[in-house]
Order: C-alpha cells, then structure tokens, then sequence
C-alpha cells in the first residue's frame, strides 16, 4: 500500500451527529449473535481526528479487543471491560484513563464512535482495515497514476549519492522537468510532515500536465548517503545543479528546458544555482528566502513572538530586542573564528547589565548557561553561520530566466510582504524582465488554508498542498516553458 493512500480509512475530521445515525439492525444483531455464540468473528476499525489515529482490533470480546492512538503513544491496549447496550459498543480501559462506545452504521462497514481520552472527546467516524494505516491526507496522490515514476540514485562526489523519484508524463516526447527542493531541515523525497506529502502532491500534478519531477531525499536521509548536518545552503544549490545536469542527460528531458523549485531555504539555493549556471531554465520558489540571512531571522522570529497568546506588548518587545540582539552578535563574530567563546563574552556582559525584570521576561533568569549552551547547539555549525551572513543581493540580480516568487500571506516563517518585496525589488535591479510576484492569501509557511497560523498547527490541518498555490505554479510554466 502507497503511503498515505488508505483508500478505505474514513477521515474523522468531519463532526457527525448520533442522531442521524442509519442503522442496520438486521446486520447488527447478526454480530451481537455471533459475539455471544463465542464464534472468533474479528475486525479491526480505524478512523482519524486531524492528525490522531484511532485503530481497533477486536474480536468483539474482552480478551481479543485491543487499541491503539499512535499519536498518544497509546498501543495496543489490551480491553478491561466489553459491553454492548442497545445499538452501542462500549469499550473501557484502565491504561491512559480512557474509553470508547461505537454504534454500526448504514451497511455495517463503518463505526461511528466516541473515544474519550483524559476526560478529552473525540467524535471517529471508523472504517474497516487490514492492518493500522498510515495518516491519511485526502490530498495524498494515490495509484494508479497516468505517469511512470523512475528511481534515481544520483552521484554527487565520491561520498555522496541522493535517491529520488522523477516522474515522467505519458507518452514518448521530450518534456520540461523541475527539481524540488527541500527547506531547512533533513527531509524525504515527498517532504513528508504528519503523514502529508506536499512534494509527492506538486510532482503529481504537473506530471498529469506534461511537467517531468524529479524529488530527492536529503543528504543522509531516507536511500540518500552523505551527513546532513555538515552542508550549507551553497552544498544544496550544488545538489540542485548536479540533478540538472541528470536531466539534461535524460532521453525524455528537454535539455533547454530545466528549472528548479525550492521551497523555504531552497528558494535561496535555487537562486544562488541559476546564478551561477546557465543550465537553468526557470525558478520557482515556495515562500522562497529572499532576505538576507539576520534579515529573515529576525523577521521569523519577530513572528512567531507575536502570536504567542497573553503576553504584553512589553513583554514582545523586549524579547524581539533581545534576539535581535543575540543575532548580530553572531554576524559581528567573524565566520573563521569559533562562535563559542566570545558569544559566551557579549552574552554574559549583557546579562550582567539588565535588570531583573528584564532577564525575567526573557526567561533568562537563572537560566542563561543553559539558554546559551542551548543556542550554541544549535547555532555553532556551518549551515547557521553561513545562513547569517547570506545576501540574497547576491545572486538573485543574476538570475536572468523567468522566475516565480509564490508565497503565502499568513506565512510566520517566512513572511511574504518583506520577502515578496525583497524578490521584486532584487530580480528588478537585475533587470528580469520575466518574473511574476504572487501572494494567496490564508496560505501558510506550508500553503496549507490555516487557521491560527502558528507552526504546531500545520500538522493537523487537511490541506497537503492548496489547489490554487499549484493552478498559479502550473499557469506560470505554462505561459513560461511549456
């Protein structure tokens, strides 16, 4: 089974009413017979509430019901108590204080039921399965395709060889091809988060409109060799012009006719690519990085500060000071000497001199060894030093093929007003005369429609890639390549 692809699984998002509930009673008192006749009759339900899954395998007794919620870390739960009253199922588990009662509906092949979790409820609608599926995202492509998809196992030094999927439209002509590239983060092929596959969704649809894909895994993740951690946004954009030169070299590829998308961090190394090879044909970015490197921590950072609920505009502002202070600390420290020590300097002489309100509503009272040992971990590596110092100014005055800069208005983590306006702004300095700047508004970092916004909800929303982010994706290499 295609991962994603549980054809069968009822996606329990969707509220649902007990009152409206069609039974069939003669199907129903069938099972009930059979569980008290004893006869080893099994099932096994799942449904799903946003990212939550929800997975029953029972024989319709006692000793043969267990479940399981993998995103609770809830598995296979043995049953304490098995009951059946009236239509209704009931289930009750001393494990995680939690309990279940379902009721058949229409043809018996569904379950509509109610968990509740550590006195949380949550209303599945239940369908039958083989075993427990993955996440299931309506939006995921699913088999069979009217394309063919190829493996690939591309060499990029002696160390280093990225596995990935190009799929290829129908028939025998030659064809444009994109590469997608990954933001910031070791990734799959498909881009994968919660179950949703965004990559795997855009190569799906351009390759049912005569696009070729090509989608890799990241260095050191999924069949792809290498170490993540030791690459930098200029190792990507080496990546990302080694997968050109695959394609070009591919009897079904227009040479002329090879472009890359970068989604995130692989905006800014799709544009640092095209400016430095004439291999490229077109660049798309996906809420592309377009300022330069402080510029877009600050500005992401600023974000995510505002929507944090309760706090005082005060309390936002001195702690946006505060990082923004921590970031040009980094970018004052020349990049050829260690971070470490003096970081540590700058940032115990600043503690030293604030007040205690202040190091209390930064969160740095008593706790600011571990806070710096903390960002230290994180920002002492090459990828962090060199994405301080990126000037987008670079390179993007240098790409001279058509590009679209597609963000999405609700976006905190790469906001689209500065870096649209930046994008713009660059490409026409340099005098690009084939570039278009798209904003769709109620799309997030990932182009999903959200709701709040923030980053811990993008995994539970429906949406694996918003329709109308590709309809602009497709309109612009149509008018552009095809």
């Amino acid at each position: 089974m295609i991962k994603g692809c549980a054809t069968a699984l009822v996606q329990g998002g969707t509220p649902f009413s007990y009152n409206n509930i069609t039974l069939t009673m003669k199907k129903y008192l069938l099972l009930l017979s059979i569980v008290l006749a004893g006869t080893a009759y099994a099932d096994k339900w799942q449904g799903q509430v946003d990212a939550i899954r929800f997975y029953i395998d029972t024989d319709y007794t006692r000793e043969g019901t267990h479940v399981s919620i993998p995103e609770m870390w809830i598995d296979n739960v043995p049953c304490d108590t098995f009951y059946t009253v009236a239509d209704t199922i009931g289930l009750r588990f001393s494990h995680s204080a939690f309990s279940m009662t379902g009721v058949p509906v229409a043809s018996g092949d569904s379950l509509a039921a109610r968990f509740s979790v550590n006195a949380q409820t949550y209303k599945v609608m239940m369908a039958r399965v083989d075993s427990l599926q993955p996440l299931f995202w309506a939006q995921n492509p699913c088999p069979p395709y009217p394309y063919t998809e190829e493996d690939v196992m591309l060499p990029i030094n002696d160390t280093i060889t990225l596995a990935g999927t190009l799929t290829l439209p129908a028939g025998r002509r030659r064809v444009p091809a994109v590469v997608l590239l990954s933001g910031t983060g070791k990734q799959d092929r498909d881009a994968s988060f919660t179950g949703h596959r965004p990559f795997a969704r855009i190569a799906d649809y351009l390759s049912r409109r005569g696009v070729a894909v090509l989608r890799l895994d990241d260095r050191g993740v999924g069949q792809s060799t290498g170490v993540y951690a030791d690459a930098t946004t200029h190792d990507f954009a080496t990546d990302a012009l080694a997968a050109v030169k695959y394609l070009q070299a591919h009897r079904r590829i227009k040479k002329s006719k090879v472009g890359l998308m970068g989604h995130s961090e692989g905006g800014a190394a799709a544009m640092i690519a095209a400016a430095s090879s004439s291999d490229v044909a077109f660049v798309v970015t996906l809420a592309g990085l377009s300022t330069d490197g402080f510029t877009s921590l600050v500005l992401q950072n600023n974000a995510i500060i505002d929507t944090y609920p309760g706090f005082s505009d005060e309390w936002r502002r001195v702690n946006k000071e505060f990082l923004r202070q921590l970031f040009t600390w980094v970018r004052e420290i020349p990049a050829s000497d260690s971070l470490a020590q003096p970081l540590r300097a700058k940032f115990s002489a600043w503690c030293a001199e604030q007040p205690d309100s202040i190091l209390q509503m930064t969160g740095l009272k008593y706790r600011e060894e571990m806070y710096i040992a903390r960002y230290l971990h994180n920002a002492d590596n090459r990828w962090y030093r060199e994405l301080m110092r990126y000037n987008p100014g670079d390179y993007v005055p240098r790409v001279d093929v058509p590009v679209l800069a597609l963000n999405g208005d609700s976006d905190i983590m790469v906001p689209s007003k500065e870096n649209l306006a930046t994008a713009d702004s660059l490409l026409r300095l340099g005098g690009n005369k084939h570039y278009r700047i798209v904003e769709l508004p109620g799309l997030n970092h990932m182009f999903q429609h959200c709701t709040t916004c923030i980053q811990n909800e993008i995994g539970s929303l429906p949406d694996v890639f918003a329709e109308e982010a590709l309809i602009e994706i497709y309109a612009f290499l149509r008018d552009e390549i095809l």
